[in-house]
């Protein structure tokens, strides 16, 4: 069975979260650390780690039999931190998880359609992650939207 268009997405930003070393240019490491699909938790020896989530896709079908639909994926990526990590080291973080999710890692060039799949990816907010009864800094997100086309009620196509 084939992947659903959500799935190729997110599947693009996990290799593009990967990219994310010294090497290639970026200030962090976090590439090397674990890039997971919604996490719950991780253990202080496995932080800093990456989650993926894809939220609530919105579908809108302009017109009665409209062949392709626009669909508005909003995505995030939290950062889960070392309880020692400073704020200037997780700005650091998130600068870099904000532009490996907008670059292609096989031509370090900016590409907001993943290949041609989505129409556009566009920012939407990031920071830090602060319970509300202390201003310890849990961790941080990057929220983002994939635009995308597909045919009305078909996640495949």
């Amino acid at each position: 069975m084939p992947e659903t268009i959500r799935q190729q997405i997110v599947e693009k930003i996990k290799l593009r979260l990967a990219a994310i070393s010294t090497e290639n240019g970026y200030a962090t490491n976090l590439g090397q650390r674990p890039i997971d699909e919604w996490p719950v938790a991780y253990q202080q020896d496995e932080c800093p780690a990456l989650g993926v989530f894809d939220l609530v896709n919105k579908t809108v079908q302009e017109f009665p039999r409209e062949k392709r639909s626009g669909n508005t994926l909003p995505l995030q990526v939290r950062i889960f931190l070392k309880r020692e990590s400073s704020p200037a080291e997780v700005r650091k973080m998130i600068a870099d998880v904000m532009k490996a999710i907008i670059t292609d890692p096989a031509t370090a060039q900016r590409d907001p359609t993943f290949g041609g799949l989505a129409t556009d990816t566009k920012p939407d907010e990031d920071g830090f992650i602060v319970p509300t009864d202390t201003f310890q800094i849990d961790g941080a997100a990057v929220g983002f939207t994939v635009e995308f086309l597909s045919e009305p009620f078909n996640a495949y196509e």
